[in-house]
């Protein structure tokens, strides 16, 4: 099968004829007809509510469906692009449920290809993306900054385990990327940083539709990694481990060296006997899967052993998880900066989720960490948000 994800919109229209408006994609109810049927097991019976932003809007043209529908016909017709449909473009979170249940079509890259088209066009983007896309090409981050946070960067700029910290950790969460150092320094690997030479991921210009400042950000980063001596990189941050592995190869080729997240280096190292978890927190705890690590990382099995290696820990599954795991409403960044209503809309929903499964949400992406902790504090729920890597950390009596 080609690979869809880099079709530009005008390919969509030649597959239109795959999409049979069955609605499977965000409509309530299983994926398959059952009727008489037993219904399948958990991997194949997706949830009720399915689509983010159909669920807040309660609009077709805000589904899979809707927006290939309206993403082609202006394409075909160069209709204009208004305000109402660049809406409609940027209030899909990118969360790929829709693919899940679509694997003939994978719907979710019609509107990444109509992002790219509106980007193409020059129509300004909305809320604060236009902004994020210039600290990206003034600063090399999403957040404009100049100066990263200290206290964990003082590492060899050569290696075979390159850890890439990315824009959250580097900024925002340093003391994610010192538990991550800190962990695979006790398992006996020897880390090395770019230090300097790391530029963003380009996940947030990816989202977006800017592919060319994608393509730039990741020739950089692979180059730096060659040059570096790389033979395995290893990223904290769900976004950036979904550019590394999934997309970086569709821009540069094939990489020499092997992309893994965290969470299954820990697990492997537990495994392996390398690292061994004591303490930590106690009591029921339920995990969050990030939907960069999930659906389009499939990395589901590893962050649980962590969590059930740690003594004292109950984990309770959420109603929605694994594959069907709900967005936490950050969108991939661009719901989060486009459409903040929505976002916290979607995230309160996540957290009352949570919450009847357990006080403790345990969750592998900074920018879920980030969104969810914001929401929770806002609307007073009383839930602990706590970090995979920061957990192992303190569970193996490692200081931070």
């Amino acid at each position: 099968m080609a690979d869809i994800s880099q079709f530009k919109l005008e390919d969509f229209r030649k597959r239109l004829n795959l999409c049979i408006n069955c609605g499977a994609c965000f409509y309530h109810g299983p994926i398959v007809p059952h009727n008489w049927r037993e219904l399948p097991p958990h991997e194949w019976q997706s949830p009720d509510k399915k689509c983010p932003s159909f669920e807040y809007y309660q609009f077709r043209s805000h589904t899979a469906l809707g927006r290939l529908i309206l993403a082609v016909n202006v394409w075909q017709k160069d209709f204009p692009i208004d305000d109402d449909l660049v809406e409609i473009a940027y209030t899909c979170t990118g969360c790929g449920v829709c693919n899940e249940i679509c694997q003939t079509f994978l719907p979710l890259y019609a509107n990444a290809a109509w992002r790219e088209e509106i980007v193409e066009r020059g129509i300004a983007l909305p809320g604060e993306l236009p902004t994020i896309d210039n600290n990206l090409q003034d600063t090399g981050n999403i957040f404009g900054r100049k100066m990263r946070a200290a206290g964990w960067e003082n590492l060899p700029p050569k290696g075979e385990n390159l850890f890439f910290a990315g824009c959250y950790l580097n900024y925002r969460y340093p003391e994610i990327a010192r538990a991550t150092v800190k962990i695979m320094q006790a398992a006996g690997l020897e880390v090395a940083s770019l230090g300097d030479e790391e530029q963003c991921c380009g996940f947030a210009s990816r989202w977006q539709g800017n592919r060319g400042l994608a393509a730039k950000f990741a020739g950089k980063n692979v180059e730096a990694a060659k040059r570096a001596g790389a033979k395995r990189v290893v990223l904290s941050c769900a976004h950036g481990f979904h550019m590394w592995k999934n997309e970086y190869p569709k821009y540069v080729g094939g990489l020499p060296f092997e992309v893994v997240h965290i969470s299954e280096l820990i697990a492997q190292m537990i495994e392996d006997g390398k690292i061994k978890l004591g303490g930590g927190i106690e009591g029921k705890v339920t995990f969050h899967d990030p939907c960069f690590l999930g659906r389009h990382g499939k990395v589901y099995e590893q962050p649980r052993k962590i969590i059930k290696a740690i003594p004292g820990i109950e984990l309770i599954e959420m109603e929605r998880y694994g594959k069907w795991s709900s967005c936490c409403g950050a969108g991939a960044k661009v719901t989060l900066n486009a459409y903040p209503e929505f976002a916290k809309a979607t995230a309160k929903e996540r957290l009352w989720e949570a919450k009847q499964a357990a006080g403790t949400i345990i969750t592998s992406c900074p920018t879920c960490l980030d969104h969810l902790r914001k929401v929770n504090k806002e609307e007073n729920l009383g839930l602990v948000l706590e970090d995979l890597v920061l957990l192992t950390a303190k569970s193996a009596g490692i200081e931070i």
